[in-house]
């Protein structure tokens, strides 16, 4: 997993690195670092293959910073946080003799993701409306904690207790449209199509990456201009 991320970082600096290397000559001025909010339904999944523990955090509000390689692609790096909590009567167990045992669940998972997101608009850029193809390669620094206990006669006994924390990677492929509202500001709505836990298979992944995700922000567009 290390080794995945790294080597995405050392792609994401030889883009740039690039980019910087052989301008587009027929720009005298390019937008080229905007920053944004995105309000989305995406979820970053955590799991240990080792305990069988898993989890996961659905953030709504996602911030951004992007730089505009070219008018065809973007990169950007983004910063979420997501905590999950949930203290609920699992189950009822009715014995002999009126015997009632009531089965707890309580759980808390939370963490921080920064996806490193690349999109390609592989038409013609237009005025107002620009289509690009999405992907994202989302690292995770995060915790998941389960507790299950049981409750007889007025007396609450544990009988499960694990976490884990560390860090975890997710990836999302999808489709994104910006419109132009003025020169500064873009307003953007996106599909998730593809949901993917790197390395590792859990219910939680399965069951999220059956739904589709969306998102919408906006961005802020600094004017940033080259001398002749």
């Amino acid at each position: 997993m290390k080794t995945l991320v790294l080597s995405v970082m050392l792609l994401v600096c030889s883009l740039a690195a690039a980019a910087q290397a052989n301008p587009d000559s027929t720009i005298k001025s390019l937008k080229r670092v905007y920053v944004g909010v995105e309000i989305s339904g995406v979820p970053y999944s955590m799991w240990d293959p080792v305990k069988k523990l898993s989890g996961g955090i659905t953030p709504i509000l996602h911030l951004h910073a992007g730089y505009k390689l070219s008018q065809r692609v973007n990169l950007q790096i983004g910063l979420t946080y997501g905590r999950e909590r949930e203290d609920r009567l699992s189950g009822i167990y009715y014995g002999y003799n009126d015997t009632i045992i009531y089965h707890f669940h309580k759980s808390e998972m939370k963490g921080v993701a920064m996806p490193i997101t690349i999109q390609i608009n592989p038409f013609r850029t237009q005025r107002k409306l620009r289509v690009s193809a999405t992907a994202s390669l989302a690292p995770i620094i995060g915790s998941v904690w389960h507790q299950y206990s049981e409750e007889y006669e007025g007396t609450r006994k544990v009988t499960y207790e694990d976490e884990d924390a560390g860090i975890y990677l997710v990836a999302t492929a999808g489709v994104q449209l910006n419109y132009k509202i003025s020169n500064r500001l873009d307003a953007f709505g996106k599909v998730n199509l593809m949901y993917k836990d790197i390395l590792n298979y859990s219910y939680f992944s399965f069951m999220s990456k059956s739904s589709k995700s969306i998102g919408i922000g906006l961005n802020y567009n600094f004017n940033l201009k080259r001398g002749k």
